[in-house]
C-alpha cells in the first residue's frame, strides 16, 4: 500500500513540524508548506490527498488558498481540505461557505491525536 500523501500548511514552523511528524509516524507521506502561496504550488504540483491548512496566514491566508485550490479544476474540486486555526468559525462563515471545506478544526479545541483521528476518518471514506 503507498502512503497517503498530505500537505500541511502552517506559517507557525514548530506547530507545521509537531503536526508533520505527528502524521509521519502514522505512516503518512507529509508535504510542509509555509504559507499559502507554497500551499497553492505544492497542492497543485504534489496532489495531495488532503490539505490541511492554518487559515491567518500573511500574505495568502489559508482560506484565499483554498478558494484558488478550489478553482484549478477537477484535483481542486475534490481534495480534502481541513481549516485548523484558532479564529471562531463564526467569524469566518460567509467565506467558508463557499469553499465547500471537508472541515474546519480550532486549534484551541481540538488535540494533536483528534486532528489524526479527523484525517484518518476522511481519508478512510475517500476509499
Amino acid at each position: 500500500m503507498t502512503e497517503q500523501k498530505i500537505l500541511v500548511v502552517e506559517d507557525s514552523e514548530p506547530l507545521r513540524k509537531v503536526l508533520a511528524e505527528k502524521l509521519r509516524d502514522e505512516k503518512f507521506n507529509v508535504i510542509e508548506a509555509r504559507g499559502g502561496e507554497e500551499g497553492v504550488k505544492l497542492a497543485l504540483e504534489q496532489k495531495p490527498e488532503l490539505i490541511i491548512t492554518d487559515v491567518v496566514m500573511f500574505p495568502v491566508d489559508g482560506l484565499d488558498m483554498s478558494k484558488q485550490i478550489r478553482e484549478s479544476g477537477v484535483y481542486g474540486e475534490n481534495v480534502s481540505i481541513i481549516a485548523l486555526t484558532n479564529q471562531n468559525s463564526v467569524e469566518e462563515e460567509p467565506r467558508l461557505k463557499n469553499l465547500k471545506l471537508t472541515d474546519y478544526l480550532v486549534k484551541a479545541e481540538t488535540g494533536l491525536d483528534d486532528v489524526v483521528s479527523h484525517i484518518k476518518k476522511i481519508l478512510k471514506k475517500k476509499k
